[in-house]
């Protein structure tokens, strides 16, 4: 036999196998790709930032040399500033160790008293110090407060050498310390462009690196789309083969089962009928009973494999629950059955809701009818622009294996089921664009709710002459 009767569904192990190693290739390239970015990231601040220091530590160097050379000449700092081989310099200080301003790139600030806590600090610990400062446009700067312990000559403070050569200061001869020697601060303020060309740099590197890999995941999302999409299509495809060949396989046996059963059945309804002994009759009985079976057999199976076609007309509720309480009458028992439905005007495939619904009650007190105070709640009501089945019972409930195959034909938990009654509701409300779910029921049970779009119609008002 075909294995589409087994209910097998496509062989896609290898591929969601190979699309989950792919995935978690991905997700371990995307780490390790951000790990990178963030490290170079992190490295080019620190390299940043000691472009920065090595600049102002080898200015400050100089600078040192430089004014034990010449000694406190007003005009120093302003030249130095203004030269384009300093370009990058935003402004110069030199304190002496009571926060006065000794030299100033701005010669209007020398002479002033600048109580400055990093100031001191530099001066009592003698260690040099670094941080951002914000200039009054609005600038942001690199600052190193830098200690020194200047010795003046009588050169120096004479002023008559002018020759000033930064980038290769003269060595000098050691001079002895004299009363105007001590301890001073000099603060180098330096515009961070090239810094910021580092950090432009990379900032745009882990811009760049993010959108490679948000594009990447964008793209693989697709891509996993486009491949469920596929697959979808495909046990679509496998299903209409399944339904093809299963109807052919309902043909040949409503061709080759009901006629020999009719005969069957009518011989031993003739028979039942016609004898007195009880024994002939219990016979006859099972005869015809197993027949009917045999019968519903056959016509599930017709109506599960036929293609089915909507025939819509217009009914109202009321009626249909009516009908619905009558025809399901024999099955009850002692269940306690219980129903509410809303009064509607509907345009609906009347027929095939009654047999989804007669399928769905059959099977609610078949679960309940087995226990005691067994109860069974059917309700049909309007809920915005879809209309709301609901099938409740207090029965045993669902296994998990049977919750994972319910709408698979010929699966089914009971004796003398054919496990048709949930495939056949499941293609019928699939035909008529609803959509069904089971639920857990609070105290046991299941709740099964169906929605199903519909066409609603007004009543009729009847006019007042």
């Amino acid at each position: 036999m075909s294995s589409y009767f087994r209910g097998e569904q496509p062989d896609n192990t290898f591929s969601v196998g190979y699309m989950v190693s792919a995935l978690i290739i991905l997700l371990l390239f995307s780490v390790l790709a951000l790990i990178s970015a963030v490290g170079i990231y992190r490295i080019s601040i620190e390299g940043s930032k000691n472009l920065l220091e090595n600049r102002a530590v080898d200015i400050a160097v100089s600078l040192s040399f430089t004014l034990e050379r010449i000694g406190l000449r007003n005009e120093l700092f302003p030249e130095l500033v203004a030269t384009d081989k300093w370009d990058d310099l935003a402004f110069l200080v030199l304190y002496d160790q009571h926060g006065t301003v000794l030299l100033h790139s701005n010669p209007l600030m020398v002479g002033r008293s600048q109580i400055d806590s990093d100031v001191e600090k530099v001066i009592l610990e003698k260690r040099p110090e670094i941080h951002f400062s914000t200039l009054a446009t609005g600038e942001e700067v690199f600052v190193l407060d830098f200690p020194l312990h200047l010795h003046f000559s009588e050169q120096g403070n004479s002023g008559n050498e002018t020759d000033i050569d930064l980038e290769q200061p003269r060595a000098t001869k050691e001079i002895e310390p004299t009363d105007n020697a001590g301890a001073y601060c000099l603060r180098i303020s330096i515009h961070p462009y090239p810094a910021q060309t580092i950090l432009r740099k990379a900032n745009f590197q882990l811009v760049l690196i993010g959108l490679s890999l948000t594009t990447l995941w964008v793209l693989t999302f697709f891509f996993l789309w486009a491949w469920r999409s596929n697959y979808r299509l495909e046990a679509r495809l496998h299903k209409q083969e399944r339904m093809a060949a299963l109807g052919e396989m309902a043909a040949v046996l409503a061709h080759e089962i009901r006629t020999p059963l009719s005969s069957i059945k009518g011989f031993a309804q003739f028979y039942l009928e016609g004898t007195t002994d009880p024994d002939e009759r219990a016979d006859f009985s099972v005869i015809v009973e197993e027949s009917r079976r045999l019968e519903s057999l056959t016509a599930d199976l017709l109506t599960y494999a036929r293609p089915t076609m909507l025939n819509e007309e217009r009914f109202d509720t009321e009626r249909f629950c009516q009908d619905t309480k009558r025809s399901i009458a024999p099955l009850r028992g002692h269940v306690k059955f219980h129903m509410s439905c809303e009064k509607l005007e509907l345009r609906l495939d009347r027929e095939k809701l009654m047999q989804v619904v007669f399928n769905l009650v059959q099977n609610a007190i078949d679960a309940v009818s087995e226990i005691k105070g067994g109860e069974v709640w059917f309700s049909m009501k309007s809920s915005g622009s879809v209309l709301m089945l609901i099938v409740e019972d207090n029965g045993p409930g669902l296994a998990l294996e049977v919750k994972n195959r319910l709408f698979e034909p010929f699966v089914t938990t009971k004796t003398k089921g054919t496990g048709l009654g949930l495939a056949i509701v499941d293609r019928l409300l699939e035909t008529m664009g609803g959509e069904i779910s089971f639920m857990d029921r609070e105290g046991g049970g299941v709740i099964v709710k169906i929605t199903l779009p519909y066409h609603l119609i007004e009543f009729e008002v009847p006019k007042v002459s």
